[in-house]
């Protein structure tokens, strides 16, 4: 038979007692316009094949992962002016990823690595960890995202953007590239707060999506491309199997992870 592959729903249960997980990557993605040329599932589709990957790397060198499955509705008040930009309240998020992670840790995981694929939820999740670090009857956690690619990956964008540009173009061409229309790729607008002092990225403050980015995506998208794409997602998941097997081989300390 062959060894469990990580992935939470492809495993029966055999499989998971005799994976016996300590370490759990917790995928959150989103439901959001992203423009005219990319589907509202884009975040999901690309944390879900990311955090995928990188399991299934993970498992090869003898980690004993689990990947949940990617939830695709996650916070988006910000963008609450486009039309179904799917979303749940603040207080109900931290209460989700706390019961899931709450339950992790009754199933036998201690680590847990949130691969978070979607802006919106960084404050949130930030939050989340500072609740937990109150407590003693949970796991360690810790938060990651496609950020983890080399910097020679990250390189190939020539256009950076928040929302919906060139980087997120390149991820749907390889992972969804059925998805993704070419003829409306574009140049989309983006918006600037009117005071300078709030353009000063010392200040922030939760800026309205659709006045941000008013076609609800922005930025230069026409130099995106598949091979950007996996190259940036591979390198990605390479350097995340890497954390996720030091967390699974690293011993039982009270201090963890000093």
């Amino acid at each position: 038979m062959p060894e469990p592959s990580g992935i939470l729903e492809e495993m029966t249960i055999d499989d998971l007692r005799e994976l016996a997980p300590n370490v759990a990557v917790i995928p959150l993605g989103s439901t959001e316009p992203h423009g005219p040329a990319l589907p509202l599932g884009t975040d999901t589709f690309q944390t879900d094949v990311l955090a995928k990957r990188a399991t299934r790397l993970a498992r090869e060198r003898g980690a004993r992962v689990v990947c949940y499955p990617t939830l695709p509705i996650t916070l988006n008040n910000n963008c609450r002016k486009f039309p179904f930009a799917c979303r749940v309240g603040v207080r109900t998020f931290m209460s989700m990823l706390t019961d899931i992670i709450e339950q992790a840790y009754a199933d036998g995981v201690r680590r847990v690595l949130i691969l978070n694929g979607h802006g919106g939820n960084n404050e949130t999740v930030g939050a989340l960890m500072r609740d937990l670090a109150a407590r003693d009857d949970v796991p360690f956690v810790c938060v990651t995202s496609g950020g983890m690619a080399s910097p020679e990956a990250s390189a190939m964008i020539e256009h950076p953007s928040e929302h919906g540009g060139e980087r997120e173009a390149s991820y749907q061409m390889y992972v969804r590239p059925d998805l993704v229309r070419h003829d409306k790729l574009a140049d989309n607008p983006r918006g600037q707060a009117t005071l300078p002092s709030l353009r000063n990225p010392a200040v922030q403050f939760v800026r309205p999506w659709h006045a941000h980015v008013p076609v609800s995506a922005g930025g230069e998208q026409r130099k995106a491309s598949a091979e950007k794409g996996k190259a940036i997602i591979e390198s990605a998941a390479a350097n995340i199997a890497t954390l996720l097997v030091e967390l699974s081989e690293a011993p039982e300390s009270a201090d963890f992870p000093y």
